[in-house]
């Protein structure tokens, strides 16, 4: 994965669903989604990658942290290359 790859959420944490988790922590209602890959080799979050995704994260009720809105943390094995 590079650089600036337009992405779709494929799974999350390598499951297509979970009912365990509250609605603030439930990313997995963005599966399907897309966004754009803003950062890699992070030693913190090794295999992970930063994604921007295109949706308002606020919107959904969904709780992210980090330095720049609406951009989640994600495995790159949970991505797929959006090709569209």
């Amino acid at each position: 994965m590079k650089l600036n790859d337009k992405v779709i959420l494929n799974t999350f944490l390598g499951k297509k669903n979970t009912n365990n988790l509250r609605d603030e922590n439930h990313y997995w209602i963005l599966i399907g989604e897309s966004g754009k890959v803003i950062e890699i080799n992070n030693d913190l979050f090794e295999g992970r990658v930063l994604v921007l995704f295109d949706n308002d994260l606020d919107e959904l009720n969904l709780n992210n942290h980090n330095l720049i809105k609406n951009s989640l943390w994600i495995l790159e094995t949970d991505l797929i290359i959006d090709k569209r």
